[in-house]
């Protein structure tokens, strides 16, 4: 089963975060929106994606990849179809998994913040197996999309020149 992609750049689906009485606020979003599509259009980036760019290079990478994958006629010459497809759509999926933290489950996350509203800053001494637990996971997660990442990086650099159709 392949997994599916999810293009996280649009502009158009970033919400903002006021309530629905606040339409000033949302008005206000509206004309940031007009603006970054404006520049997107013009320089092929805007200030949206600056703010965490490592996010918009891996959605980035992710995205087109997966839709490169699809709409490809062509592969490397010593590849069949078939693997070329499995090498595309692994870069493609190990950019998506380091890029998007949320993909990464953590079971303990429920527990830990429950002791953080009760304790505070002091849930670290008053609970440390739950914190124990939930730090131990995030490092195992945190190292996984690490890893994630280098691959990506090391299949896209191998065939970086096999990109055309």
């Amino acid at each position: 089963m392949e997994p599916e992609i999810i293009n996280k750049l649009n502009i158009w689906k970033i919400s903002s975060y006021a309530r629905w009485w606040r339409i000033d606020l949302k008005i206000g979003m509206f004309f940031r929106k007009i603006k970054w599509s404006y520049q997107r259009a013009i320089r092929g980036y805007c200030d949206y994606d600056l703010y965490n760019f490592d996010y918009t290079l891996g959605n980035y990478i992710a995205g087109a990849l997966s839709t490169f994958r699809k709409k490809t006629h062509g592969y490397p010459i010593g590849m069949t179809e078939e693997e070329w497809d499995i090498i595309l759509s692994q870069i493609s999926y190990d950019f998506y998994l380091a890029t998007n933290e949320e993909e990464w489950f953590n079971p303990y996350e429920e527990e830990y913040y429950k002791a953080l509203e009760e304790y505070g800053l002091e849930a670290n001494k008053n609970k440390p197996e739950v914190a124990d637990k939930f730090y131990k996971r995030e490092d195992r997660n945190l190292t996984m999309r690490t890893v994630r990442k280098q691959d990506g990086f090391k299949l896209l650099e191998e065939h970086f020149f096999d990109l055309w159709d």
